[in-house]
């Protein structure tokens, strides 16, 4: 028997869509079905940027704070920003500190609402590349709207370079060129002055890597072979990496013209590095649970700066749940039960999508029930998860 999944659109390129869409000359309709909280988060602060409001409600959404605080200040405008659960207290530096040094004003750090005035000047802005790449993306955004020529200089190497590629790549359906030049270094990104932004009538936003993750996951460690549909197997999305990690423990994996299929396999651990792809922790300390021998989650320390401490939160879901699990400052040892199965149990969703995911799909491999305590939190990125679970018939294991 084989179950089909057609995965949600990706939130990542959907917040750069509909931010490039509304600062665009010409209508261009961003086309995004089954829009999560974060999306919508975005979508409502994009109608506030174009019908000349200041009040933005980010909800929990570090994209639509991280995207649209440069962007407001390169159009001068004044901008309120609103934050919900733990997104006051995530970091803004060093974005914070550039967008000071180039004109803005700021409220103080730690407050809510973040409020931002003063226009944005050009020059030099300098970002560390072991921060998030959010801050990189956002400037990417509305350096072009500026008065003169600007750059980017980003120093070290680039963790997550594959969110700022998405940026790239959204930006050039918009018209928007750049330079990228090797430093000393790091990278910089050479950004030419008063740009207009020209999209597409129609802007498809592909599928999500991140969320189709958990299936294809869920295919390897239970009963029933799963294909995910809708995917881009030539994607920008550095969560497309699923596939190789996944071959890499030992699945077996079949790759269709834009899907994937993953079947029950015997897993061997292995070391995996997350410094490039911090969104799949969650579901690859999942498949490390359910294999043989050890595996290493190694350079995970952004982990720690998401929607919860992901480290611990993962590491405390695993023993709960009968999983063997050392936590380290930027690493997870987790010994696998060599296809044997988690004793099942109440766990806390952490106040995070992504976490709620990995306890639900750690459900197929219990032997008792998974009880998710605020498992709502997954409508963060994935509002119909649960939806898909019960029609699919693999949800028998959850409250």
């Amino acid at each position: 028997m084989s179950i089909n999944i057609e995965i949600i659109p990706s939130k990542s390129y959907a917040h750069r869509a509909l931010i490039c869409a509304a600062l665009s000359k010409n209508e261009s309709r961003v086309v995004c079905d089954f829009p999560s909280k974060d999306i919508l988060a975005t979508k409502s602060c994009v109608d506030v940027l174009k019908n000349g409001g200041t009040l933005l409600a980010c909800g929990e959404s570090g994209s639509t704070l991280r995207f649209l605080l440069p962007v407001f200040a390169a159009l001068g405008r004044k901008g309120i920003f609103m934050a919900e659960g733990k997104l006051p207290q995530r970091p803004l530096s060093p974005l914070y500190e550039e967008l000071e040094k180039h004109g803005c004003r700021l409220s103080p750090k730690g407050e809510n609402p973040i409020v931002i005035e003063g226009k944005l000047t050009t020059g030099d802005f300098k970002i560390s590349g072991k921060v998030s790449s959010q801050y990189i993306s956002g400037l990417m955004m509305a350096l072009p709207l500026l008065e003169g020529n600007s750059r980017i200089e980003i120093e070290g190497e680039l963790e997550s370079a594959s969110y700022v590629d998405i940026t790239l790549d959204v930006l050039a359906k918009y018209d928007i060129v750049w330079i990228k030049k090797v430093t000393k270094s790091g990278i910089a990104y050479e950004i030419p002055y008063k740009q207009i932004f020209n999209g597409p009538g129609e802007f498809h936003v592909e599928g999500d890597w991140s969320a189709a993750a958990f299936w294809l996951c869920a295919g390897a460690i239970g009963r029933e072979k799963i294909t995910v549909s809708g995917l881009n197997l030539s994607s920008a999305q550095g969560d497309k990496e699923i596939v190789e990690i996944l071959k890499n423990f030992g699945a077996e994996v079949m790759e269709g013209d834009n899907s994937v299929t993953v079947s029950p396999s015997k897993l061997q651990g292995c070391d995996v590095d997350l410094s490039q792809i911090p969104d799949l922790g969650p579901a690859v300390a999942l498949l490390a649970a359910a294999a043989c021998g050890k595996t290493h989650l190694k350079n995970a320390a952004r982990l720690r700066l998401k929607e919860s401490d992901r480290l611990r939160a993962i590491a405390k879901t695993l023993k709960t749940l009968g999983g063997k699990v050392r936590e380290k400052k930027d690493e997870l040892i987790i010994k696998g039960l060599a296809g044997g199965n988690l004793k099942g149990g109440r766990v806390e969703s952490f106040n995070d999508h992504r976490i709620v995911m990995m306890e639900a799909i750690a459900s197929l491999i219990s032997d008792k029930k998974v009880i998710i305590e605020g498992k709502a939190a997954v409508a963060k990125s994935y509002p119909d998860f649960f939806d898909v679970m019960k029609a699919k018939g693999l949800d028998g294991n959850i409250e």
